[in-house]
């Protein structure tokens, strides 16, 4: 750990106030992709504690980042001087209505930015409430996932920051604001000025569209967030049907695929699912033909039953799948010494998955289950929705391309669907977006190789948006950005008012070019 506290008061001040936070040499991501050694590190437990600790960084000249649960494979949360965790910013909060423009208005919770989607979901699940959608994992935290666009799938659901309605941040000098869209659910003829928990903190509200749709996807780059209030469902349930088809017949026209990207009905003769995605392996078959396995998921507000994690899928596939994480090493090693062998262990990854009814409540079927702890690293990339088909075909090209240079897949391909969002930078800003997920064992020898090769092609040939988070850093240059995003500038000048002298600047804005102050 450096202790370089320079001569000036302000940081001088800085180092006094955080010395008794210093907490390790240094921090890593769980992919194990990103490693810093910041001047100082702290875990912030309090919206006052937060407001000292950026406002004696500002006075010191220092910048400042709050990392999530460490799920990001960029470097988007990270900074080498001073870095935030999360973990003290944990809480559910209370929702004062008397502030509110309508005090009645049903499902509104109010959570510290650093609480994991496991634990709000608990604590949803206990009032009768859920999330609209999430992803395929729960350990992130609401702010991280709110700051990378994260998303589950679904036409009629946008990114789970599209469910946040309101958020306190904490900007330059340790000041709090609310930022709201302009007819925001804070009514501010009985707006307190005050910050719920503790009286003594001024809160400045913002009621601006811009300001709203560029803070609740800014990659940590306008404050750093204290709290979140979101718009929840009603508790449900899902039941989950997954079945292995052709490609040549899930592109048929006028089939189940166009139907998808039509936003029709995918079955006449009866109900059609709210979430649908695939997953696919890109080697084909003696056919030539690839395999698919779609997952629909309908949902349903009386309850289902809750089946357990082993009676999802194949008999065995959570023990296989449980064994996989426990077996990583061996079995990249062994994927790389016979390459062939990975086409049929893709193969049969879709098979084990096959379920004609799996049921549970919502929140344990979005989550995919303990695969998600195996030593993986991942990609995503965001395409219109209209380049789905020719997407996934060059994905069959570049996957043989590959192969041919001794680097193989060793996880299938998954493929997303995505309602458009305001955010003004998020992947999915705009349009109805097709994400593609390419995931690889991490020490597969063509894990680094497959994810650059994928992810570098489709941002030059389909002008791909990178997903904040599941990203080796592609990004290198604020004109990429002006290219990708249609709302670029109004984001910016955000960004700018909020991040005016550089406090927020960190290595993601300096690899973009966009940092403040430059180091």
């Amino acid at each position: 750990m450096k202790h370089a506290f320079g001569r000036s008061m302000g940081k001088m001040a800085l180092a006094v106030t955080m010395a008794i936070a210093l907490s390790g040499c240094e921090w890593e991501n769980w992919m194990k992709t990103e490693k810093v050694e910041p001047e100082y590190m702290a875990q912030p437990d309090s919206a006052k504690q937060l407001r000292e600790y950026i406002g004696k960084a500002t006075s010191a000249g220092k910048r400042v980042r709050m990392t999530g649960s460490g799920h990001s494979a960029s470097d988007v949360a990270i900074t080498n001087e001073v870095l935030f965790t999360p973990e003290k910013l944990n809480k559910t909060l209370t929702l004062q209505r008397t502030r509110l423009r309508n005090p009645n208005e049903p499902r509104l919770v109010r959570v510290q930015s650093g609480i994991r989607i496991r634990e709000l979901n608990d604590y949803l699940d206990r009032n009768g409430l859920a999330l609209f959608n999430m992803g395929g994992y729960d350990g992130q935290t609401i702010a991280g996932v709110m700051m990378t666009a994260t998303h589950g799938s679904g036409l009629g659901y946008g990114p789970i920051a599209d469910q946040a309605v309101s958020l306190q941040m904490v900007v330059e000098g340790g000041r709090m604001v609310q930022i709201e869209p302009s007819n925001g659910i804070t009514n501010p003829s009985t707006w307190t000025g005050k910050l719920e928990e503790d009286s003594t903190i001024p809160v400045q509200l913002i009621q601006n569209d811009d300001a709203f749709n560029a803070a609740r996807v800014s990659i940590g780059s306008m404050g750093v967030v204290y709290s979140v209030v979101l718009r929840a469902d009603a508790k449900f349930w899902l039941r989950e049907v997954r079945r292995k088809v052709k490609w040549s017949e899930l592109r048929q026209p006028g089939g189940y695929l166009e139907k998808v990207l039509q936003k029709q009905p995918v079955y006449a003769d009866r109900t059609s699912p709210e979430h649908i995605e695939f997953q696919y392996t890109p080697y084909a078959d003696a056919n030539g033909d690839h395999s698919f396995l779609i997952t629909e998921r309908y949902r349903v507000y009386s309850p289902l039953p809750e089946q357990l994690p082993a009676e999802r899928g194949q008999p065995g596939t959570d023990f296989v799948s449980g064994l996989i994480t426990v077996l990583e090493m061996p079995l990249a090693a062994i994927v790389d010494t016979f390459p062939e062998l990975a086409k049929t262990i893709l193969e049969q990854s879709l098979t084990s998955q096959e379920d004609d009814n799996y049921t549970n409540v919502s929140y344990k079927v979005f989550n995919v289950g303990v695969v998600n702890y195996t030593d993986a690293i991942a990609i995503e990339a965001a395409f219109d929705m209209r380049q789905t088909i020719a997407a996934i075909e060059r994905s069959f090209s570049v996957a043989d391309s590959l192969f041919a240079q001794g680097f193989v897949h060793t996880a299938p391909v998954a493929i997303r669907f995505v309602k458009a969002s305001d955010a003004l930078i998020a992947t999915q800003q705009g349009r109805d977006t097709m994400f593609m997920e390419v995931i690889s064992l991490r020490d597969s020898k063509g894990a680094r190789p497959v994810m650059v090769t994928h992810q570098n092609t489709y941002l030059r040939e389909f002008g791909s948006r990178p997903h904040w988070g599941l990203d080796l850093n592609t990004l290198t240059s604020e004109a990429q950005l002006r290219a990708l995003y249609p709302k670029w500038e109004t984001w910016k000048t955000q960004y700018r008012y909020f991040n005016a002298t550089g406090t927020f600047d960190g290595k993601v804005t300096d690899r973009l070019g966009i940092s403040v102050r430059p180091r």
